[in-house]
């Protein structure tokens, strides 16, 4: 299994750079043929994060794209159920993908309530916000 960095992982879901794009493919093809591509938390955090930022993908688009790179064949995400759990918050909420990611490991912790200054997350169920 090989591991990839969140610069691969966006030349693969944006395309905006030909020659990156066509090195990226052939490195993720390679890798899922001789054992698979393991994906951190952290990389998923930073992707969304650059297709937001960087990209201006919509909360829709950046869910799509992450959910389908997850469940690829021969991706293994760090932890994949966690992710799909923040996928779904983030598309559907106002929080960002990192916050609901970081509540979901709150409440797998059993260490709710999760105190934040962020206004959006603290909507959420088990956030609240810092009197």
């Amino acid at each position: 299994m090989q591991a990839l960095d969140t610069n691969v992982v966006v030349r693969l879901l944006v395309r905006d750079d030909e020659a990156q794009c066509r090195r990226a493919e052939q490195l993720y093809r390679r890798a899922i043929a001789t054992g698979g591509v393991w994906i951190s938390s952290v990389v998923i955090v930073e992707t969304a994060w650059v297709l937001r930022v960087a990209y201006s993908f919509d909360r829709p688009a950046i869910a799509t794209a992450l959910k389908r790179l997850v469940r690829a064949e021969g991706v293994i995400a760090e932890d994949e159920a966690a992710t799909l759990r923040a996928l779904a918050a983030f598309e559907t909420g106002p929080a960002d993908f990192s916050d609901y990611l970081v509540l979901d490991a709150a409440r797998r912790a059993e260490a709710l309530p999760l105190w934040t200054f962020d206004e959006q997350l603290a909507r959420a169920t088990g956030a609240k916000l810092v009197p």
